[in-house]
């Protein structure tokens, strides 16, 4: 059985120790972490690792502060800026009344497109954010990623009290481990099946392309991972949109994991946006939100 691996860590004590090769250890596991801390050194302003295996990116945006301004101005002038060098004082109060008066239109025209790696249980809370397009990695055309989401102090506390024991962390985390373990071993079982069939004749032998005997293999058993699994996706979105992600997201009774994601997410938004996220904070200050 796959054991979990000696660093992980629960407060100040270690669950567990001396133990033997872990699903973190794995190829796929391996590939993903290269990859990650590819993008952190290519991007390091706007990459970060989030939790034990997370990590959010924002890799591309389309329009800036400009842009808002000059599609809300359509609707009275032609008057254009035609970019953030002409960005003044009129500019800056016009973008203030926009934000503070809640007209969304003209923030729907800027654009955002995230790269996310994190437990399906924190996507399905993203998700409900529907106003935006999501394409995400399938168990139906690759095996899971063999790592799951483990806890880490703060999320196992509430205020001064302990919710999820150091005893009951390492039974989860062995869990985990059994239910990734399943998985593997089964596949193996299947492909070994199937390779054997093929090789007697009594199915035929695909060439290329997708083979279905094995697709069927991951798609029956993806059923026995659980919500702490990672998962990669993109995630691209309008600003209004954003906002509203923010908003809900980012407040002291949204669930710790996301909103972790949503606090890095606006970190890199105020650095890729220093006008706008300067605005926004001062219309949160003002109405007494999140800053």
């Amino acid at each position: 059985m796959i054991q979990p691996p000696a660093i992980l860590k629960c407060g100040d004590e270690s669950i567990m120790k001396n133990l033997s090769e872990s699903a973190f250890s794995s190829p796929v596991t391996r590939e993903m972490e290269e990859e990650m801390n590819t993008r952190l050194r290519e991007n390091p302003d706007f990459a970060r690792r989030i939790g034990n295996f997370g990590f959010l990116e924002l890799e591309e945006s389309w329009g800036d502060e400009a842009t808002i301004i000059n599609t809300a101005r359509i609707s009275t002038t032609n008057q254009r800026i035609n970019s953030m060098q002409e960005f003044g004082d009129r500019e800056r109060k016009l973008l203030y009344y926009l934000l503070s008066q809640n007209h969304g239109t003209p923030f729907e025209t800027v654009y955002f497109r995230w790269r996310i790696v994190a437990p399906i249980f924190v996507i399905r809370q993203w998700i409900r954010h529907r106003i935006s397009s999501f394409n995400e990695f399938s168990q139906r055309y690759r095996e899971p990623i063999p790592a799951y989401y483990i806890p880490d102090a703060q999320a196992c506390t509430v205020g001064n009290m302990r919710i999820l024991s150091e005893e009951q962390l390492a039974r989860y985390c062995q869990l985990m481990e059994e239910l990734h373990a399943f998985y593997q071993e089964g596949y193996r079982e299947i492909c070994q099946r199937v390779d054997e069939a093929e090789a007697r004749g009594s199915i035929p032998k695909v060439e290329g392309g997708r083979n279905p005997y094995r697709a069927r293999g991951r798609e029956l058993l993806r059923n026995a991972m659980p919500v702490s699994c990672y998962t990669d996706l993109y995630w691209t979105i309008n600003f209004r949109s954003l906002m509203n992600f923010f908003d809900l997201r980012r407040k002291s009774n949204a669930q710790y994991e996301i909103r972790q994601f949503a606090d890095v997410a606006y970190s890199m938004f105020k650095s890729r946006f220093p006008i706008l996220g300067e605005t926004m904070d001062q219309v949160l200050k003002e109405k007494g939100g999140i800053l």
